[in-house]
């Protein structure tokens, strides 16, 4: 299999996307997936690169940080090891949301909880807010959570951790969520 993940971090600004493309389409390369996001300043991506002729991932991996480099930016390259993607475990998407006042070890003690069930966060994002001088966190997580874990046991859990925090928190079939905050 010749596929490899890139990964790519550093200041944002614009031109970063065209410039990462046009060096892989240099490179005889497809992008296949990417997921790219902006935190707070810095630019993070991750891609899977199909990569048809074979090119040494050093040559690419050179041709990208040269030019990344001058913009503050660097990448890392790594080839994929499995060629089939594993069989998913049966499951049901959800999502938990927290809201409340910023505190050291809260994402550790939320992400434990999940993980304590067996759920896989399939997706994540916290931002900050400020509200009367106050910094207060609010976080998403989607979560696969595993057909033998009751949903009511995931809310009690939640429930349970968050409290300890201070955090208000929602646990909601995905399609439910999506659902109620469709625009």
């Amino acid at each position: 299999m010749n596929k490899f993940v890139l990964s790519v971090i550093g200041k944002d600004k614009p031109g970063i996307l065209a410039k990462i493309s046009t060096i892989l389409f240099a490179h005889g390369c497809n992008i296949e997936d990417v997921s790219q996001t902006i935190l707070q300043t810095e630019f993070a991506s991750i891609f899977i690169v199909l990569n048809p002729e074979g090119h040494p991932l050093d040559t690419i991996g050179a041709a990208l940080n040269e030019a990344l480099g001058g913009m503050g930016l660097s990448a890392h390259l790594s080839p994929m090891t499995s060629a089939v993607a594993p069989v998913p475990a049966q499951s049901q998407p959800f999502v938990i949301t927290t809201r409340g006042v910023d505190k050291p070890g809260t994402i550790s003690a939320v992400t434990t909880a999940i993980a304590s069930l067996a759920c896989n966060v399939v997706n994540f994002r916290a931002i900050i807010t400020q509200e009367d001088g106050v910094d207060e966190m609010i976080m998403i997580f989607e979560v696969d959570m595993p057909m033998g874990v009751d949903h009511r046991q995931l809310r009690q859990v939640m429930q349970q951790v968050c409290a300890g925090f201070g955090l208000d928190v929602s646990v909601q079939h995905r399609e439910i969520f999506e659902t109620i905050h469709r625009v």
